[in-house]
């Protein structure tokens, strides 16, 4: 039996059900929605002993139903139910039901606008009118670039999320959504640390990948400005921004095309900038599983914050942001949160990541953020 602590319920129309033999949980910033998945077993037989109908009582649960999902007590998503799967035989009845956050909705269904024309109006403007329509609204966070766009304009057909993704990138925004139905603009942004994860104490398993394979030494931006009186030409037509510095220890080079027109090169300089650190942030990958669900024992985790990570197995004494949360339980491997976490450049927080590793002193006896020390001295 699970902790009385980590219960999950799902309320659907005033009514809970908390008996589940399994619970999956998703959330993740840079995802157009939040994910869940229960599963249980139904003790009693669908159909009532001795007549021929159902007992529709049993089936309270169904796809479109409006949900919400508490874990520990904690309000973790609101949405609704997407799929629901029976099995049974003559001994056993089981029940699946598989939903997501109301941004799903707005994501997957096509911009509804009479003209597709936003010139002239900022991100988060433009987020909320393609979005409001489908009962989701935009949230920026963070300090998001507000400049508006000169031109702007949505396909015929072209779905809301693969449209604000698009602009998101030039305004160098990460989009993601919360668990409550709303998209979420990410900009630039400092969040403290909020717990530390300790090799041989509260890290229950980790699998890290440090990779150079998606970094550049150089990356340029090319793009079109609209011709004016002080912009024509090659000018307006061949306008280039390059950011340099990449963590790549190797010369190498992207090229990126502008995926909208430009007023000025800043702007195109501040696209580049955000290929740099979207690229610069996937040196590091580390997928790290705790006990539980509740980050010491008050609260659940959440996408978004960071963690200092103490790892010498992994060369890991560092910042890191989550990326991903999801919750589990089931009777194999009990309760227990997987963390996806990145260089806090990827989410667009703080850019301080350093791959160097950690002292060979004594671990830590606590998760507490340990001291950084001076790098073991090998001898050969």
């Amino acid at each position: 039996m699970p902790d009385p602590k980590e219960i999950a319920t799902l309320i659907v129309d005033g009514i809970r059900f908390e008996d589940w033999e399994s619970v999956m949980v998703r959330r993740n910033w840079g995802d157009a929605f939040a994910y869940f998945q229960f599963t249980a077993a139904e003790r009693d037989p669908i159909f009532k002993q001795g007549g021929p109908f159902p007992d529709w009582t049993k089936l309270q649960f169904k796809p479109g139903d409006h949900c919400t999902i508490y874990l520990a007590g904690e309000l973790a998503v609101t949405g609704f139910i997407e799929v629901r799967q029976v099995a049974y035989s003559a001994n056993s009845h089981g029940v699946q039901l598989m939903g997501k956050s109301y941004s799903a909705q707005a994501a997957k269904s096509s911009v509804d606008s009479p003209d597709g024309n936003f010139d002239n109006q900022d991100l988060v403007t433009i987020a909320n009118k393609v979005s409001n329509p489908y009962g989701v609204k935009a949230i920026p966070f963070g300090a998001v670039d507000m400049t508006p766009f000169q031109q702007c304009q949505a396909g015929k057909g072209e779905n809301v999320w693969d449209f604000l993704e698009r602009l998101a990138r030039v305004r160098g925004v990460l989009l993601a959504c919360d668990a409550f139905g709303n998209f979420k603009l990410i900009g630039d942004h400092d969040a403290p640390i909020v717990a530390g994860l300790v090799e041989g104490k509260n890290i229950k398993e980790m699998q890290c990948i440090i990779s150079n394979e998606m970094v550049f030494a150089a990356l340029d931006v090319h793009g079109q400005g609209q011709a004016s009186d002080d912009l024509n030409g090659s000018a307006a037509s061949e306008m280039k921004a390059t950011a340099t510095s990449g963590v790549a220890p190797l010369y190498s080079k992207l090229i990126t095309p502008m995926e909208e027109a430009v007023r000025t090169i800043g702007e195109l300089q501040h696209r580049a900038n955000f290929e740099k650190m979207w690229h610069d942030g996937s040196q590091v990958q580390a997928t790290i599983t705790v006990q539980g669900w509740l980050r010491e024992g008050k609260t659940l985790w959440h996408e978004g914050e960071q963690v200092h990570v103490y790892s010498p197995m992994a060369m890991l004494d560092t910042e890191l942001a989550i990326q991903q949360v999801i919750f589990t339980q089931d009777d194999k491997r009990g309760t227990i949160t997987t963390l996806n976490c990145v260089n806090p450049e990827f989410l667009l927080g703080r850019k301080n990541f350093d791959v160097n590793p950690p002292s060979s002193a004594e671990t830590p006896t606590s998760a507490t953020i340990p001291t950084n020390t001076p790098p073991e001295t090998i001898s050969t």
